[in-house]
């Protein structure tokens, strides 16, 4: 049995670089496979993003490999500071979840968030509300023009 050392890290722009060959189809899954999501944001824009500081990357690794990315990308409404969860991707991202979610949720706390979302269909809902704690705040229906 191979023993497990895990570790997360937050990226700097410059460890986006370094990583994209390997972050870069995680993304571009996670963007794909939200079928809401995919008209909206791409591994590209994710990209943009993590390199101007308006979202931030966590990559959780096993034995200094890399296993899975979470994207998340701070908003405000109503007046309130919040985030939303832009990607998520990986190996054993369940392993990860369990030693480092609630971790996550406190820096997003101490950076004065007061809420985290995530959009996606009624597939990834019950994935988010089962394994991940969200809770089931609206339903967001789309027209395409």
């Amino acid at each position: 049995m191979t023993e497990r050392n895990l570790n997360i890290e937050m990226l700097t722009p410059e460890r986006v670089d370094e990583l994209w060959t390997w972050l870069e189809p995680l993304l571009t899954a996670s963007c794909q496979s939200n079928e809401i999501g995919a008209d909206d944001i791409t591994s590209g824009d994710i990209y943009c993003l993590a390199q101007t500081d308006q979202c931030v990357l966590f990559i959780c690794t096993d034995n200094g490999k890399p296993q899975c990315v979470i994207g998340i990308q701070f908003h405000m409404a109503n007046g309130k500071k919040g985030a939303d969860l832009i990607a998520m991707a990986g190996k054993n991202l369940s392993r990860c979840r369990d030693a480092f979610w609630e971790s996550i949720l406190n820096w997003l706390r101490v950076n004065d968030c007061v809420f985290l979302d995530a959009y996606g269909n009624e597939r990834l809902a019950k994935h988010y509300i089962k394994r991940f704690g969200f809770s089931k705040s609206c339903t967001y229906v789309r027209m395409i023009l």
